[in-house]
């Protein structure tokens, strides 16, 4: 009994601080190493021991595997707060530009009154800039993420981009005129970019391979949740409570991340392997025996720090430059599409197509369907090949763009009438395949293209290209209307996709069951000569 209690007090010491400590851990393998044999055939106290020198987990989960789903739900409530970022402003626009919102402060230029409080009114130009700082914001948090994380930590920096966050909700609510709000849009942004490339490698860290693609679709799913639960409060029709609702995200997001472990890869990296052997175990389970990773993760870590290259040896390489040639090219297509802003406009679209449902609850559908879409996406990127995926889903959005472009001519020559289902069907259409394939697939393109060595900075670029072209495309989409109208909008989006499937057709490689090596192989030009097969007849007697 003595020598039991002498075993596990190290380990109940070390739980209780929340720390491995190297020490305890030497005291444990000098008292127990000559009863180990004992311990594991009789009463199977080595399994208990092991729990002990990890951080409390989740749940006692003896596989790992819920433990890493519950963690991936957990850090992507970033991602879901993303997404009720882009949703507010279908939300909250038209509250502003009809004049319904009101501050209890006093009357100043800038706003009209009906006799009792002010309220903030805001041009259409205005308005323009409210949504589209966001993704403006986004760009400069999307390109330094990765080397913050890099030097700070996966978690501590995901973990403080909750600050921002609250502090632009708050910022937005509060604020009297529209700078403030324009202050607010771009902080927030700042936090939204930051997640898109923080929140993949801090998944790529604690998941196994055979459930890692599962488990990176879930910032997808969770961002397209957001969207939902943004259209979802925007029933309220209160900019003050939709700010309210809004900033619980980031609060909630950081209470629960916060009991995470660090990412293991970024404890390794520091030097802390006890650290990182800890956060293994807490994320691979009680059962399951983490040495050997970490030893393949030793070596990553070294042939990373062998092979790191500069963003500016990103363009010294032929095969990087194409690969950075298809990474940009797709994300260009993908937001000249118009889908983000179909998603920041959605209440005023289907207010301009006059619908008898009223245009939130047209929003809440269309959210659904775009919830809908982008979970069961996982299956189709399972079976269905890459190109096929984008050159389907780029004919469809542009089919479905170009019979809403119509309708919309029709209805304003007078050669139709106006009807619900139109407008609502081919844009639940457009949503719906844009998260099947043109949405996910640049994003898991860029794991399939570019070496290990040079995907993070790549992916950096590449996010920041990103969000630059959707503040260009979100900024520029209320000049278009008022310039050719909505009809020759939405016949330009149409028009980009066709182009976009003439992109992919001529310059976008499959991924889909093919190694690095081969990929990069096609873009440097060298193609394996193909095995053939003779065959020798034999005649018999």
């Amino acid at each position: 009994m003595r020598l039991l209690l002498v075993n596990f007090l190290p380990g109940i010491l070390s739980q209780s601080d929340g720390k491995l400590d190297e020490q305890n851990g030497s005291v444990d393998q000098e008292a127990g190493g000559s009863h180990s044999d004992m311990l594991d055939h009789k009463n199977g106290h080595s399994k208990i021991l092991k729990r002990l020198e990890t951080v409390p987990d989740i749940k006692r989960d003896t596989s790992g595997i819920t433990t890493q789903y519950i963690a991936t739900g957990i850090v992507n409530l970033g991602a879901f707060a993303a997404g009720v970022c882009v949703a507010w402003s279908s939300s909250a626009l038209p509250l502003f530009t009809s004049g319904q919102v009101e501050f209890p402060s006093a009357r100043s230029e800038g706003f009209s009154t009906n006799g009792t409080h002010p309220k903030l009114v805001l041009t259409e130009s205005e308005a323009s800039w409210v949504a589209s700082l966001l993704c403006l914001g986004a760009f400069w948090g999307a390109v330094p993420a990765g080397l913050i994380s890099e030097h700070f930590g996966r978690k501590k920096t995901l973990l403080y981009l909750a600050l921002p966050l609250v502090v632009s909700w708050i910022l937005v609510a509060s604020s009297p005129n529209v700078y403030g709000i324009y202050v607010g849009r771009f902080v927030g942004g700042m936090a939204v970019g930051a997640f898109s490339v923080g929140i993949p490698p801090y998944i790529e860290d604690i998941a196994e391979k055979h459930i890692l693609p599962a488990l990176v679709n879930y910032y997808h799913v969770h961002f397209a949740c957001g969207v939902l639960f943004g259209y979802i409060i925007g029933m309220v029709q209160s900019t003050s409570w939709l700010s309210v609702l809004c900033a619980s995200i980031p609060v909630a997001f950081f209470i629960a991340f916060i009991f995470l472990p660090e990412s293991p890869t970024y404890l390794m990296s520091q030097g802390k392997q006890s650290e990182a052997k800890a956060a293994f175990k807490y994320f691979r389970g009680i059962d399951n025996d983490v040495d050997a990773e970490i030893k393949v993760l030793k070596e990553q870590i070294r042939s990373y720090a062998k092979n790191r290259v500069t963003f500016k040896e990103l363009f010294s390489s032929k095969a990087t430059l194409k690969a950075l040639f298809v990474s940009f090219g797709l994300m260009i297509f993908q937001q000249m599409s118009g889908i983000y802003p179909v998603l920041f406009y959605a209440e005023n679209i289907f207010k301009t197509f006059a619908i008898s449902l009223n245009p939130p609850g047209a929003a809440i559908i269309m959210g659904f369907c775009l919830v809908s879409s982008t979970y069961f996406s996982t299956m189709f990127l399972k079976k269905v090949r890459r190109r096929v995926l984008l050159l389907v889903s780029f004919a469809a959005m542009a089919v479905s763009l170009g019979s809403l472009a119509i309708y919309y001519h029709l209805k304003a020559s007078n050669l139709s009438e106006s009807n619900t289902w139109v407008p609502l069907f081919t844009l639940c259409i457009f949503v719906s395949v844009y998260a099947a394939g043109v949405g996910p697939i640049p994003w898991l393109m860029l794991r399939e293209i570019f070496p290990p060595n040079v995907r993070r900075r790549a992916t950096a670029i590449t996010a920041g290209f990103h969000w630059f072209l959707a503040f260009g495309v979100t900024k520029l989409y209320q000049n278009l209307v008022d310039m050719v109208r909505p009809g020759w909008t939405l016949c330009h989006f149409a028009v980009t996709c066709v182009i976009g499937i003439m992109f992919v057709y001529f310059f976008v490689p499959e991924t889909m069951g093919r190694s690095l090596e081969e990929i990069q192989n096609e873009f440097n030009g060298i193609h394996k000569r193909r095995k053939h097969t003779h065959v020798i007849e034999v005649e018999t007697a």
